[in-house]
C-alpha cells in the first residue's frame, strides 16, 4: 500500500509517527513508519477547479428529476487516478460477495446550513475491482432536493463500510433528518467509518487543526487551486439557482469530488490505524 503515497508524505508521516512513538508511553506507541521504497511520487500535488461544470444528464426518480454527474479520479488531477488503481487492486482480493455490495461508499454532503436546510449536493465515491468513480447528485433548485436524496438512497444501501470526515455528527444524521423531513423511508445505518476521529489521533498537536484541508496540505501534499471554502458555499448556491447558471456551481461540485479523493486516500494510508473495512 507504501507505493500508493508520494516519497514526501511517508516521509512526514513517518517523522510524525517517531515523534508520537518518543514522546507517548509505550502502551499508547504508534505502529513504526513503513519503510521508504524507492519508487517516488510527486513533490506536491496541485488541483485547480474547473471553470465550467463537468457535463452530466437529467435523471428521473420517482420524485421528480435531478442532475446526475459521474466522474473519474482523474477529474480531480491525474495522480489520484494512479493512486486509488492500487488501492482498487487491492480490493480485488476482498470481493464484495454474491449481493454485491459495495465494501466501502465514501460520503460527502453539501448544504445550505449547518442544521436544518436543504441538502444540494449527495456526493458518493465507491470502489471495487473495476476501479473508483464518482456519483454526485445535484439538486438544479431547491425543489430537487426529495429527488437527490432518492437517487443517491441505493448507492449509500449498498456500502458494507460507510467512509466520512466527520460524518457520524454532520453528513449521516443531517441525511437521515432529511429524509424525515421529505417523509422518506429511514436508510438502514452500516458500519461507519469516520475518519476525523484518527486524524485528531495522529495530528491534534502537530497540525493548526483537524479539518479535512489542513490534513490533506500537510499529509497528503495537496494544494487546491480556486476552491471555495466551505462557509462560502451556500451563498454561491443562491447565486446561482437566482441566476439560473450552474456553471457558478463549478468550483462547489469540485470541492466535493476533491474531498471525496481525499477521503479514500487518508483511509488507504491510514488503514494499519482503522483495521480491515468490512
Amino acid at each position: 500500500m507504501s507505493e500508493l503515497i508520494p516519497r514526501h508524505v511517508r516521509r512526514q508521516l513517518g517523522a510524525l509517527r517517531q515523534q508520537e512513538a518518543a514522546s507517548a508511553p509505550p502502551s499508547e506507541a504508534l505502529p513504526p513508519a513503513t519503510p521508504t521504497p524507492p519508487a517516488a511520487g510527486p513533490a506536491r500535488l496541485t488541483v485547480a477547479a474547473p471553470a465550467v461544470l463537468p457535463p452530466g444528464w437529467e435523471i428521473e426518480t420517482d420524485l421528480g428529476p435531478c442532475l446526475s454527474l459521474r466522474l473519474t479520479p482523474e477529474c480531480g488531477h491525474p495522480a489520484y487516478g494512479s493512486w486509488l488503481r492500487q488501492v482498487a487492486a487491492d480490493l480485488a482480493g476482498h470481493p464484495a460477495g454474491a449481493d454485491r455490495r459495495h465494501e466501502a461508499v465514501y460520503l460527502d454532503l453539501e448544504t445550505l446550513a449547518l442544521s436544518g436546510a436543504p441538502v444540494f449536493l449527495v456526493g458518493i465515491l465507491h470502489g471495487g475491482a473495476e476501479g473508483f468513480h464518482v456519483h454526485q447528485f445535484l439538486a438544479r433548485d431547491y425543489s430537487e432536493e426529495p429527488a437527490i436524496l432518492e437517487a443517491s438512497a441505493p448507492l449509500l444501501a449498498s456500502a458494507r463500510t460507510l467512509v466520512t470526515y466527520n460524518g457520524l455528527t454532520f453528513d449521516w444524521p443531517y441525511l437521515a433528518d432529511r429524509r424525515r423531513f421529505h417523509l422518506l423511508s429511514p436508510l438502514t445505518a452500516p458500519r461507519h467509518l469516520d475518519l476525523l476521529p484518527t486524524a485528531r489521533r495522529l495530528y491534534r498537536s502537530r497540525l493548526p487543526d483537524c479539518s479535512l484541508s489542513t490534513v490533506e496540505a500537510h499529509v497528503l501534499g495537496v494544494g487546491r487551486v480556486g476552491d471555495v471554502a466551505g462557509a462560502q458555499i451556500p451563498q454561491v448556491y443562491h447565486d446561482a439557482v437566482a441566476a439560473g447558471d450552474l456553471n457558478l456551481l463549478a468550483p462547489v461540485v469540485f470541492h466535493n469530488l476533491v474531498d471525496l479523493l481525499t477521503l479514500a486516500c487518508l483511509a488507504a494510508l491510514w488503514r494499519p490505524h482503522l483495521g480491515k473495512m468490512k
